[in-house]
């Protein structure tokens, strides 16, 4: 789902209005905000992430509303910002007690996804006992989410077996594909983050945006 920023604003005042809770923490404000600074070129082939999975929830970025995951998992939807600074978001927090791991589970819309449209999934390992006040405790039919890419746990190795590159403690990948814009002045970037501490993912997401097409040489 790709809305022009006026279609995204006339959407976003057209949407039932959530409840205003504490800013985004964690992953899900490392994916909306610039902590992984992406770049302006693409450094893998083509998007790795399509079909998400969690538990009975299958869905795709830019495609899936808040409200459907809100159906499956429950919990009020959760705004800040306004503007070109809109987020809002249901987050789930997993204590380990179940089959899924300590974390906390982020599905964010921004202005581009007119408040409502999921744009941004973001998982990060968490305190078992701990809730982040965005979030809430997940239900007993709520699993953190397979994206077909390396997740918590994963090393760097791995990281670099499913996307040819691994460096550091703070990896940005990028992939763009041309838009549904009939001109080809628009561009579908799908950004991908990644958190390791002592070798081992901690955290990480995946995003999508519509960015302008580079000028034609």
């Amino acid at each position: 789902m790709r809305l022009s920023l006026a279609a995204a604003c006339l959407a976003a005042l057209a949407f039932a209005a959530p409840a205003h809770a504490a800013s985004l923490s964690g992953m899900g404000a490392n994916l909306f905000g610039n902590y992984f600074h992406f770049g302006s070129k693409p450094n893998i082939p083509k998007p790795p992430v399509r079909t998400i999975t969690a538990g009975p929830l299958k869905m795709e970025l830019q495609h899936t509303k808040l409200a459907q995951i809100r159906k499956l998992f429950g919990g009020a939807i959760m705004s800040t910002g306004t503007d070109k600074s809109l987020a809002n978001w249901l987050c789930y927090h997993t204590d380990g007690s179940g089959k899924a791991p300590a974390a906390n589970t982020w599905f964010i819309s921004n202005i581009l996804g007119g408040g409502e449209f999921v744009m941004i999934v973001a998982v990060q390992a968490a305190d078992p006992e701990r809730i982040p006040g965005d979030c809430i405790a997940a239900p007993r039919n709520f699993a953190l989410p397979d994206m077909g890419i390396p997740g918590l746990g994963a090393s760097s190795a791995d990281l670099k077996a499913a996307f040819g590159a691994a460096s550091g403690s703070n990896i940005a990948y990028r992939a763009d594909v041309p838009g549904a814009d009939a001109l080809g002045t628009a561009l579908n970037a799908q950004y991908i983050g990644y958190i390791l501490s002592g070798g081992r993912v901690t955290g990480y997401g995946a995003g999508e945006t519509s960015v302008p097409a580079p000028p034609k040489q």
